[in-house]
């Protein structure tokens, strides 16, 4: 069955972001965001400090490039309850 992960962004009122994607079957999005952030201390700040000009990956272009799609219109339906 399709599983459809929310992201969402920011944290307080100033960034609601939210985006939708399905990820692969096998892909945890727990395990896979803590890759992201091991990435991201470890490689990327690092080479930032250093005044390199190392390639940012998002946590979302990070799922993207293990198989994550956008839902289609048939598999995502968003109500606002206003």
């Amino acid at each position: 069955m399709t599983k459809i992960t929310a992201i969402h962004g920011g944290g307080d009122w100033t960034d609601t972001s939210v985006v939708h994607i399905i990820l692969p079957e096998g892909v945890v999005f727990e395990e896979e965001k803590a890759k992201w952030q091991k990435w991201y201390r470890e490689e990327y700040v690092p080479a930032v400090e250093q005044y390199k000009k190392p390639t940012y990956v998002s946590l979302l272009d990070w799922l993207r490039k293990l198989g994550a799609t956008d839902p289609t219109p048939d598999q995502l339906e968003i109500v606002w309850d206003e």
